[in-house]
């Protein structure tokens, strides 16, 4: 039996699978594997270069939701009574 939540969703971005590439794409930037150990490198706003690589990732991974939930989740527009 099918929920009547579930019953008005048009569309799901979990379909199109070019964007789970560029999740899996922002994940990877998003953990510090890639540096050398112990690099700390050139600092930027008193981080070190890993640290605000993988904190601008994370705001990209949290900007990519927004954008994918508000252009690839479509619902019918009918009101619940």
């Amino acid at each position: 039996m099918e929920h009547r939540a579930f019953s008005r969703i048009l569309s799901e971005p979990r379909s199109v699978r070019w964007i789970w590439f560029v999740y899996l794409l922002l994940y990877a930037i998003a953990i510090p594997w890639y540096w050398p150990e112990g690099y700390i490198g050139p600092t930027l706003m008193g981080f070190p270069l890993w640290v605000a690589v993988t904190l601008s990732a994370i705001v990209g991974l949290a900007c990519w939701t927004v954008f994918v939930i508000y252009f690839f989740w479509q619902t019918s527009e009918e009101e619940e009574a």
